[in-house]
């Protein structure tokens, strides 16, 4: 005896099985096995066994393809999200390796801008006149010269203001010569320590070294003080 498998949907079983019981068939097989008897064209002789598994195949294909679908769409939309990050990650590189080299060589010429400059300033010694300048007032108690005299004589021909004391020579720029009389003029108080705490530092020092010598006095009918030097 031989047996054939025949697998359906619930949708195409419950059909069979509706029209076996208005046959009067009790089981579904009895009825499916009187059908195919019945037809003349499924017989042995006639029986084509190749269109048979075609449609068999033809409706598997299509399952098949109903339930891969979903998921070719998806993995397509993968591979189109992949190959945009790559593009994205190649593009970021350029950029982050251009940007590397800029600022190298933005260092690099920094470098060389400020050893240049370094250089410049080494080959460049400063006269006396311009550390006077920058400085306002020098005193010779602090110098570590061997000649003063050449030191101070220079000064003198380049405009420096110099004041001779007992114990030492003060030059200062004409800037803060002029400044230092103003400021001298303004002050109103005969105290030396009142009138000292009124100037700057540089100032007040070389306010204390005059009145110690009294190089300057305080005027009591102008009332300010005024250098005699």
């Amino acid at each position: 005896m031989k047996t054939i498998i025949i697998k359906l949907s619930d949708e195409e079983y419950k059909e069979i099985e509706e029209r076996a019981r208005k046959e009067g068939y009790t089981l579904v097989s009895e009825y499916v096995r009187a059908v195919l008897l019945s037809q003349p064209s499924l017989s042995s002789s006639s029986l084509n066994i190749n269109e048979l598994v075609s449609q068999i195949s033809s409706r598997l294909e299509r399952k098949v393809e109903d339930l891969l679908n979903p998921f070719t769409a998806q993995i397509e939309d993968l591979k189109r999200k992949t190959a945009e990050i790559i593009e994205k990650i190649d593009e970021l590189g350029a950029k982050t390796t251009k940007k590397v080299i800029e600022e190298d060589e933005e260092k690099e010429e920094k470098s060389k801008k400020r050893s240049s400059e370094q250089v410049k300033k080494e080959g460049e010694r400063k006269s006396a006149i311009e550390i006077l300048n920058e400085q306002g007032v020098v005193f010779e108690s602090e110098l570590k010269l061997r000649n003063t005299d050449a030191f101070f004589s220079k000064l003198e021909r380049e405009g420096a203001k110099i004041i001779y004391l007992e114990k030492e020579r003060i030059a200062m720029s004409k800037e803060f010569f002029d400044n230092f009389v103003k400021k001298l003029k303004e002050i109103k108080t005969p105290d030396p320590e009142e009138a000292a705490s009124k100037l700057d530092p540089k100032e007040a020092k070389l306010f204390r070294k005059l009145v110690a010598e009294a190089s300057v006095i305080f005027d009591s009918d102008g009332k300010y003080w005024r250098l005699l030097t």
